[in-house]
């Protein structure tokens, strides 16, 4: 399961849907209405409870009216989650898949786009959830902030996949009406995208030369867009030419981030790199201390007082079709099983609440350990 931006037809979409209803496009272009308070603060929780260290680095850049943030794809729908971290007021373009059933929706929210596999898996039609690059191009127009994942799906390789077309269609159209708009690349780097408290970095690069149409038709125009947009994206997202190099350039950037370098800097550094030293076929291992030692306790109370919690995720993961949706799935799992398991410790919490309180700081301390 993914976020997506990915389109198909001619420009005929450009028009409007009729399938579309009043109240869906005024809350797809309203920046009031997206995103709530209740996924934003979904998403902080669940990325901090999951990973250990997300890093925003990179270009300096704030939030601001009519911004279009171009994001790489590495790890199924949790992506926005992380993208969440260095723009949280962002809309998501995203899989109608991602809206399927009420726990989904309670999980995410955005502009829904019904893809080819969608239409094959769940027998969707595209008209179910109107014209997605209209009301992309409405919710820009009206000053929002909009993340897109431009390759329309995730995939643990080691270069980015072919950009999707629509997105370039939105930023010509808006180009087109003298819409200030402004394109920010993003980059999301995963040290262990399957592992549980994993680091994460952010790299932010700076906003994209965008042409101008001067000559060209509009077929022509919106290929160079979507040339500049293809650049932007690998300028900022892991791109080798092969799995054994991506893997030996990411064996030297964790022994650099290991030192305090940005786990991201440090992988597009390498990456360049005419010649690399030779890299052992496994990592090392970590230096074990006494505090280790000590840490064994609280990460086994962590472990008592979450057990369903964490049983239920592992399971969910065992579902994921590949290494970029175990993440996607454990969380689900996770949240699914933390709606029922939730109400059982308050329960027990009524009545032994000092020794609820006291379990619940040594399970604290428990997680905060875990590497």
């Amino acid at each position: 399961m993914t976020t997506t931006t990915q389109f198909h037809g001619t420009p005929a979409m450009e028009r409007p849907s009729t399938s579309m209803t009043q109240a869906h496009r005024q809350a797809a272009a309203d920046p009031e209405t997206a995103p709530s308070l209740w996924h934003i603060a979904l998403a902080w929780l669940l990325r901090t409870f999951y990973f250990r260290h997300i890093r925003v680095v990179g270009a300096k850049v704030q939030q601001k009216p009519h911004q279009l943030i171009l994001c790489s794809h590495r790890n199924g729908a949790i992506d926005g989650y992380l993208a969440l971290a260095a723009f949280p007021r962002a809309k998501f373009l995203l899989s109608a898949q991602l809206l399927r059933f009420w726990l989904l929706r309670l999980m995410f929210t955005g502009i829904p786009v019904v893809r080819d596999k969608d239409r094959e898996r769940y027998d969707m039609a595209r008209q179910s959830h109107g014209n997605p690059i209209l009301a992309a191009r409405d919710y820009l127009r009206q000053g929002g902030i909009l993340c897109t994942f431009p390759e329309g799906s995730s995939e643990w390789g080691p270069r980015p996949l072919p950009c999707q077309p629509g997105t370039a269609r939105i930023v010509r159209m808006l180009l087109a009406e003298g819409i200030p708009l402004e394109v920010i690349p993003m980059g999301l780097f995963y040290q262990a995208p399957d592992r549980f408290r994993s680091d994460v970095d952010i790299l932010i690069g700076k906003p994209v030369e965008l042409p101008a149409q001067g000559s060209d038709d509009r077929h022509a125009w919106e290929a160079k867009i979507d040339a500049a947009l293809t650049a932007a994206l690998h300028a900022v997202s892991p791109d080798c030419p092969d799995m054994p190099t991506f893997e030996r350039v990411e064996r030297l950037a964790v022994a650099d981030a290991a030192n305090g370098e940005s786990y991201a800097v440090a992988f597009k550094r390498r990456e360049t790199g005419v010649a690399l030293p030779p890299v052992p076929a496994v990592a090392l291992p970590r230096r074990r201390n006494w505090r280790d030692a000590l840490a064994l306790p609280f990460v086994a109370v962590f472990a008592v007082v979450l057990g369903p919690i964490l049983l239920a995720a592992w399971l969910a993961g065992k579902k994921a079709d590949g290494r970029n949706t175990i993440t996607f799935f454990r969380l689900l799992g996770g949240v699914g099983a933390t709606l029922f398991w939730l109400p059982v410790l308050i329960v027990i919490g009524f009545f032994y609440l000092r020794w609820m309180l006291l379990a619940a700081a040594l399970a604290w301390i428990g997680w905060r350990r875990l590497k």
